[in-house]
């Protein structure tokens, strides 16, 4: 795997994501991205320098997600934009033959675009991290950037959190989750994350970085029914009990 040294450069009328010191592999997508446009994906040029290469990628009208919010916190409107926008460009980029686990997923290498907040992504074919490690460490990072004021930033959040750790996620599970609407008031409310045989209680509290979660077994269909009417069992037996004792 390519260890990623990024640098921002400005060249006359045109600043560009520069990765220094790409192997000397010739990957198909280099000639591919030289000279095709993906939708969402940087344009890729390769550039010689010395004896080794280098990638450059114009960014002209965008931001990277750590340049966007820099000394500000992310709304849950926002986190879901940025999500639903991210997980789209790397479906789209299947019909090109492109590997999911050569787009660098880092904070200051996902791009928004100034304009319409579109997300755009730097693809490097020697990359070769694992996806769902990528989608790890951007969970962790972003934690430390939402609202804690804003019920559906934490809860898409965490969301986002836990099912990108869980084993076996999907890009559309994380979605799936991250569109739940929060239960309870803000800032201090308690999620219920659906999970397969559990459900996850995310209790937000209002101090930077600081949250919690729990797990419990998740009661569903017939043993939900039986726990229903259990209850209501144990109530007309007290009931009648203190009828008797009345009477």
């Amino acid at each position: 795997m390519y260890e990623i040294k990024a640098e921002r450069v400005a060249e006359l009328e045109h600043v560009y994501l520069v990765l220094r010191d790409i192997p000397e592999d010739n990957p198909f997508e280099e000639e591919m991205l030289g000279h095709n446009t993906v939708p969402g994906v940087l344009t890729m040029q390769t550039v010689r320098a010395g004896e080794g290469k280098m990638r450059r990628y114009a960014v002209d009208g965008c931001a990277s997600l750590a340049e966007s919010f820099l000394g500000q916190k992310i709304s849950g409107t926002e986190f879901r934009k940025i999500l639903a926008s991210l997980f789209s460009r790397i479906a789209e980029s299947k019909k090109y033959l492109l590997r999911e686990e050569s787009f660098v997923l880092r904070p200051d290498c996902i791009f928004l675009r100034t304009d319409t907040g579109e997300v755009e992504l730097v693809y490097c074919p020697e990359y070769e991290k694992p996806l769902t490690l990528q989608m790890r460490e951007l969970s962790d990072w972003l934690l430390g950037y939402l609202d804690p004021q804003d019920a559906q930033a934490v809860y898409s959040g965490y969301a986002f959190h836990v099912m990108s750790h869980e084993e076996g996620s999907t890009m559309q599970r994380m979605l799936t989750a991250v569109a739940h609407e929060p239960e309870g008031p803000s800032p201090a409310p308690v999620y219920r994350l659906p999970g397969e045989e559990q459900e996850y209680v995310v209790t937000s509290v209002a101090e930077e970085g600081s949250y919690t979660t729990v797990q419990r077994p998740r009661k569903k269909g017939l043993r939900g029914l039986l726990s229903f009417f259990s209850g209501i069992s144990v109530l007309i037996i007290l009931g009648c009990a203190l009828m008797w004792m009345m009477g």
